[in-house]
This record gives structure tokens, sequence and C-alpha cells, in this order.
């Protein structure tokens, strides 16, 4: 009778250790898990730096913009649909379609050139990152959380940074045609002067400023490549390519 009370002791005595160990080891492994915010904050620079240089990879080089649809620019809008008219008639169509090719492939290669330039602006931003800020990228329910975030510090400085160079490319002389902003010109003064001698064709002025348009479309297709980066590394593990990422990231998988 004493050796079966002795051993209930015993085996009670061993579920109450099994039951201490489970939970002093499930607390280590949460410890361990669990991430401090300097780690969330390296994590998230890590994933935007990681963002930016697809973004000025892929795009900063001939082609980059033109041949890819999701960012390709086109005319402004004022200016297609005046094209678009225009192609309806044989005697314009062959040469407003020489003119809209002309202006498509400039405005391109201008922004592809222009996104050489931003890396320090990037950089600045990136490293400018707070703590506050990172944990309430992490876990916010916007996949572009990271992506709006660097856009809202950079935009207007890199408005300013690529403006000056994709001024530089659309006035520059290209042989035989003139230069973009010579094209443009050309184009919006044909559109202008028939909407005002003809004022049944309800046409509205052309008024789009072209390295301004251009400027603010190239900055569109960047931050489009960085978001679409970002929403590879919140929810595709194979793109969480360094320690950081697969720590801070992993979370998400949980």
């Amino acid at each position: 009778m004493k050796n079966h009370q002795f051993k209930s002791k015993i085996l009670k005595t061993g579920k109450v250790l099994l039951l201490f160990f489970a939970i002093m080891f499930g607390s280590c492994d949460w410890v361990n898990n669990k991430l401090s915010d300097e780690e969330i904050a390296q994590g998230l620079k890590s994933a935007l730096e990681v963002g930016t240089q697809y973004a000025l990879k892929t795009l900063g080089k001939e082609d980059g913009f033109l041949l890819d649809q999701a960012v390709k620019i086109g005319l402004p809008e004022d200016a297609a649909k005046f094209i678009q008219k225009a192609s309806a008639h044989p005697l314009t169509a062959y040469l407003v379609k020489g003119l809209e090719d002309q202006l498509v492939k400039t405005m391109n290669r201008a922004a592809e050139v222009a996104v050489e330039d931003v890396v320090p602006i990037f950089v600045d931003a990136i490293t400018g990152m707070t703590i506050q800020d990172a944990n309430n990228i992490l876990f916010s329910k916007n996949d572009f959380a990271a992506t709006d975030y660097l856009k809202s510090k950079t935009y207007n400085p890199l408005s300013k940074t690529c403006l000056s160079i994709i001024e530089d490319a659309l006035n520059k002389k290209i042989l035989g045609v003139g230069s973009a902003q010579d094209v443009w010109s050309l184009l919006s003064q044909a559109h202008n002067t028939a909407s005002s001698l003809v004022p049944s064709l309800g046409w509205e002025p052309i008024e789009t400023d072209l390295s301004l348009y251009t400027t603010h479309k190239a900055l569109d297709g960047v931050f489009v490549k960085i978001g679409d980066e970002e929403q590879n590394i919140r929810y595709n593990a194979s793109a969480r390519v360094n320690d950081i990422l697969k720590k801070v990231f992993g979370q998400l998988d949980k």
C-alpha cells in the first residue's frame, strides 16, 4: 500500500515537473521568437533597401520603362485624345503616329536616365526610419505600408532631382526631329490652333507640362516596383534574401 502511494506521488511530481519544464521552455521559445524594436526597424529598412535596389535596377536601364507595360509612360491624356482623332484621317495619321512614337520613346528614355541619380535620396529616407515607424509598418493591414512610408518621405525631393534630369533629356536635340519638347510644342500648337479655328470640334487646349508629367509618371513607376517587391517579401518566404528579413517578416506567417 505504501509502495503504491509512493509511486503515485512520484507520478504526480513527474507531471508537475513536466508541466514546469513545458512552461519554461515554451517561455524561452517565445522570448527567442519575440522581435525587439531594433530588429523590426532593421528588417523594415532592409526590405526597403531590397525593394529600392530592385526598382532602380529594373527601371534604370534602356527599355526599363519603355518595354514594361506596367510602368511605360504614354502620352498625357489631352494629347492622346488629339492623336486618336488625328489618326482617324489618312492625311494626318502617318504624321501624328510618328510624333507619338518619338515622344513616347523619348519620355521613357528620360525616365530611365533620371532614376539612376536618386539613390542618395532613398538612402537618407530609409536610414531615417524611426522605431515607431517600423512597428506601425510591419503589422499594418496595408500590404504597401513600407512603400507608402518611403513615398511620403521622398516624393518631393525625388521630383526636384528627376525634373532637372528629365528636362535636359527632353530638350536634347534628336537628329532630324528636334527635341521631344520641340515635337511636343508642334503637336500642342497644331491641336490648339485647330481647336480655336474650329470651335465646333469641342477640343480642350493641351496645357500639360511635358517635363513635369514625365517626372511624375517616372516616380509612379518606381514606387510601383518597390511596392511589388514589398508585397513579395511579405507573402513569399523565398523573397526574404537575408536573415533579418526572414526573422522579421517570418512573424507575418504565423
